[in-house]
């Protein structure tokens, strides 16, 4: 079983500098993939009868669609460009985790609907 945190993330992403590791590391992105995306299908099924998730799927469709743009890249040996996407979906993941929040996050997650993030 696999467990996504910023541990698991940041070990395939090591794995993807090597050649060797690369196939594993893009692996384990695709099963992190996966994973999101049942998570994000979950969130807005149950959404309408279980209160605001609306910040949570709005973080899973960032997360599934940075990981969608790069896998692609990965794969066809394009790190640099992959690199700013894994970036960011490392920060969220962290976010997601509990390990780091910002007052940015903070209020992007609690906004009212139609009001202006900061």
């Amino acid at each position: 079983m696999l467990i996504v945190n910023i541990d698991t993330f940041e070990d395939a992403r090591k794995k993807l500098a090597n050649p060797a590791l690369r196939q594993q590391g893009i692996d384990v992105l695709r099963k992190i993939l996966e994973i999101k995306q049942a998570h994000l299908w979950r969130s807005e099924a149950i959404a309408p009868c279980c209160g605001n998730l609306g910040g949570f799927a709005c973080q899973l469709n960032e997360e599934t669609n940075l990981l969608e743009k790069a896998l692609p890249l990965i794969e066809q040996g394009d790190l640099a460009s992959a690199s700013p996407m894994l970036d960011r979906l490392a920060l969220l993941i962290s976010y997601g985790m509990g390990q780091k929040e910002t007052p940015e996050l903070i209020q992007r997650l609690t906004n009212s609907p139609g009001q202006d993030s900061v």
